[in-house]
């Protein structure tokens, strides 16, 4: 069985897409819904809120990573202190 090389691929861009956007926009007619409120400032306070929770649950979730990259190095000592203990008592 021969393997093929994995080549990496371009990120994807859809410039067709945004090309043909200001062209489809051009012929839909105007809106004419409900036009967005102003914040208030509940609204204010609720976006704030919203990013004080998103920075900590983002410096949790990099502790998390930290605390497993520890974990996991951790265990690959174990593993070879085990593995050098096994080769002395052979040794015996």
């Amino acid at each position: 069985m021969e393997l093929a090389p994995v080549r990496p691929q371009p990120p994807h861009h859809r410039t067709a897409h945004r090309a043909a956007a200001p062209a489809a926009a051009a012929k839909r007619p105007p809106r004419t819904g409900p036009r967005a409120e102003p914040a208030t400032p509940g609204d204010l306070d609720a976006i704030a809120q919203q990013r004080t929770f998103d920075a900590m649950a983002a410096a949790q979730a990099e502790q998390q990573r930290e605390m497993n990259a520890l974990r996991d190095l951790a265990m690959q000592q174990i593993k070879r202190d085990d593995q050098t203990m096994n080769e002395w008592i052979k040794l015996i």
